[in-house]
């Protein structure tokens, strides 16, 4: 994506101001004191001590005064006649660390944020509202955007200027930050009228960008199968077909694009047997290297954020629950369309991570938890590495040279550092050799090598169990726990797994029990013992579809009538609350952003998937098109297409940005409005003592075919003509549904 032009992006702030340094920092502070003379001394407090946000404790000991996302923070820079700078990040990516450590625990840097600025801590994962808009408008400013990111903005919450991590000091083209706040000040103060002409003129462009996704011109219509050919042949043009995933370097899973890839596999009526053979293969290769990679925790299980590399050999070590959900969502999707063993292997990996690691106890009572860390005081990824020394310890002589055979250990190591670009001794686990390959060098049979892998993996797992323990986020969140609700069921119906569904129902009543308030308003977020932070449409909308999902596994699994009219009204309610608080009446799609939070300048409303997740517009059109279907009612499947006919003109135009609303829209059936039940006529007295008439009607006429069915042909005597009336018009309305 190219940055829109006319908009201050960060070499224009860092190299472009040729004015700066004319003025000296004495000018610059008898300026801003002439703003300020008749205030207060302002003296910075970190405000972070109190927050529960794992994120916002990591920065509640640093030197800077941090306030949380809210009206002091917002009231003080107003106040102070100050701009804001707002940094959101999430506690287990390693830049954010980076940049906690180098920059903000570092009182030199700290001296400058709090000269210049109010600065605000977000926790990304408590606010993807505000996450999703931002990253927006640093796509928008400078074409691309990542963790942290950073953005300053006016105390009227305008956004003038995003970047993503900045040094502490200059490093090539990248800015540092203690040359970037100089300037930021300089700019506040000696040039305002330019800061908040570009405050405007992105404020204009990100809602100018809203309103085309909104416009009445633009609206109407299907998405079509036309737009998933195309958005097939976008994916097929940037696959890589050595190695697997979507475009260069970093290399994400994006599972998203493989559970596409599997819905159109699946929809025969809107692939050729080409396109079919296409998507398996795409996901298959894609998949089984993402498997034999270090991305794959080979002896806990689940797969990290990322790959730095295109081989999925290096990757960033945190590991997400949204990811693990999606993946699981995927591999499943991949079984329904071609059946095999590594398809299970791959699902019983992620699952055995899952309940490992981000649950805390074996009845998954309490969801699950965020996010597991890759940082250790040892540095990046150390929990997940390995010397040569370390794996001969805890193997015995004969295994060790098998599992180094087949997991490229080295005694130099095989792991590149990011920062060092260099071996640093160190192991990345991944799959060097097959087993086939590994049989034949060895002189075992394939069945014994596999056995002793499995006996070294648990030995090493074990060892690895008793390092310095991993940081988790223990927050439990609504919208990617509805997305492992939603995955661990379709996944318990694809392999035949009904303990996998138990998982997900246990998960769906903590949800239930512990996120609405006294006044039955849903919160996102539960850590301590307490729920907190109004829910957002992502929440609604994943939550709802991991419902939706639970009911059709319970179906599939021949549940009580009971419990399936519980999971079917707790659907209808969920639904109904969804739409009740987000859902844009005038234009039929829901808002993703809080309405209840007056810091927001722009109210998002988008159908592309962002951060390797689908879209929420999309996702709560699929559960309620499914919702729609289940209970019989056509609210549910009208509102799904009027949220798929909002952004129909968008995602013909861009369908590779948009694959969720395009699966959505292959998936929407329309319900058919329930006949009312025939009313029993009203006779008057004449007609009731009428003498009976015959009644021609060619299903009660004889033979042959009361031969046939004699119970047709002896009717009671007795029968009035009322009741035969009656009867006659019930029999028409059942074969009208049967035919609807």
């Amino acid at each position: 994506m190219q940055p829109a032009d006319g908009l201050l992006n960060n070499s224009e702030l860092f190299s472009g101001l040729a004015a700066y340094g004319e003025y000296s920092e004495e000018v610059i502070t008898q300026t801003a004191d002439k703003r300020s003379s008749s205030k207060k001394a302002f003296t910075p407090v970190n405000h972070l001590a109190g927050e529960p946000s794992p994120y916002l404790q990591l920065h509640a000991l640093n030197p800077v005064g941090w306030f949380a996302w809210g009206r002091e923070a917002f009231s003080t820079a107003r106040t102070e006649d100050m701009p804001l700078f707002v940094s959101i990040g999430y506690s287990s990516n390693h830049w954010c660390h980076v940049m906690e450590r180098d920059c903000f625990s570092n009182p030199e840097v700290a001296g400058f944020i709090n000269e210049a600025c109010i600065p605000v801590c977000v926790d990304r994962e408590e606010r993807p509202d505000l996450d999703e808009l931002f990253t927006e408008i640093c796509r928008v400013q400078n074409g691309s955007a990542g963790y942290p990111l950073n953005i300053f903005m006016t105390p009227e919450g305008r956004p003038f200027f995003c970047t993503t991590w900045l040094p502490k000091r200059t490093t090539g083209l990248m800015p540092g930050i203690t040359e970037l706040l100089p300037r930021i000040k300089w700019l506040w103060h000696m040039q305002r009228d330019f800061i908040e002409r570009t405050a405007s003129e992105l404020a204009l462009s990100i809602n100018s960008r809203l309103e085309t996704l909104s416009c009445e011109k633009l609206r109407g219509g299907k998405i079509g199968s036309f737009s998933a050919w195309e958005a097939l042949n976008d994916l097929r043009s940037i696959f890589d077909l050595r190695w697997g995933g979507f475009g260069s370097t970093p290399k994400f899973p994006e599972p998203a694009k493989l559970a596409f890839l599997m819905l159109q596999a699946r929809e025969s009526s809107q692939a050729s047997k080409h396109d079919k053979l296409d998507a398996l293969t795409m996901t298959d290769i894609t998949l089984r290297r993402m498997w034999r990679g270090g991305i794959h925790d080979h002896l806990g299980g689940g797969f990290s954020r990322y790959a730095i590399d295109e081989h999925w050999l290096v990757p960033h070590f945190e590991k997400l629950l949204c990811d693990q959900a999606m993946l699981l969502l995927a591999v499943s999707l991949a079984q329904e369309n071609n059946q095999n063993s590594f398809h299970r292997l791959f699902a019983e990996d992620i699952i055995f991570c899952s309940a490992r690691d981000f649950c805390d106890n074996a009845s998954y009572s309490q969801g699950f938890r965020a996010s597991i860390d890759g940082d250790t005081p040892d540095g990046e990824g150390r929990y997940y590495l390995w010397t040569e020394d370390e794996v001969r310890q805890a193997l015995s002589d004969e295994d060790f040279h098998l599992f180094c055979g087949a997991y490229a250990v080295l005694p130099g190591g095989n792991f590149s550092s990011e920062v060092a670009g260099a071996q640093i001794g160190m192991n990345i686990l991944y799959e060097a050799s097959t087993v086939k390959e590994l049989a034949k060098r060895f002189g075992l049979k394939p069945q014994e090598i596999g056995s002793r892998l499995s006996v070294a993996r648990k030995l090493l797992l074990d060892a690895r169990d008793k390092r310095y323990p991993l940081r988790s986020d223990n927050k439990i969140l609504m919208n990617w726990n509805g997305l492992m609700i939603g995955a661990l069921s379709r996944a318990s119906v694809s392999f035949d797994q009904p303990e996998w569904r138990d998982m997900a129902e246990r998960t769906a009543l903590f949800l239930q029990k512990n996120l609405p308030d006294k006044s039955g308003n849903w919160r996102r977020r539960w850590i301590d013992g307490k729920a907190d932070i109004p829910a957002v449409a992502e929440d609604y909308a994943y939550f709802l579809w991991g419902i939706v999902e639970l009911y059709k596994s319970l179906k599939h699994f021949n549940a009580g009538e009971k419990q399936l009219t519980e999971w079917l009204n707790a659907a209808k309610s969920l639904a109904d609350t969804m739409l009740t608080k987000c859902l844009d009446e005038k234009h039929g799609s829901l808002i993703l952003t809080s309405q209840d939070d007056a810091n927001i300048f722009a109210r998002l409303k988008s159908p592309e998937d962002m951060n390797s997740l689908p879209n929420p517009n999309a996702m709560a059109a699929i559960a309620l098109s499914e919702l729609g279907i289940i209970s019989e009612e056509k609210k549910y499947s009208d509102c799904a297409r009027r949220i798929i006919s909002c952004f129909a003109r968008y995602v013909r135009d861009n369908p590779v940005a948009c694959l969720s609303m395009v699966a959505a829209d292959s998936i929407w059936k329309p319900v058919r409005k329930k006949p009312e039940p025939p009313a029993k006529p009203v006779l008057t007295d004449e007609e009731l003592n009428r003498p009976e008439e015959p009644v021609s009607e060619p299903e009660v006429q004889a033979e042959p075919e009361e031969q046939k069915h004699p119970a047709r042909a002896h009717r009671t005597s007795g029968t009035s003509r009322a009741e035969r009336v009656e009867r006659r018009r019930a029999g028409r309305a059942t074969r009208a549904r049967e035919r609807h």
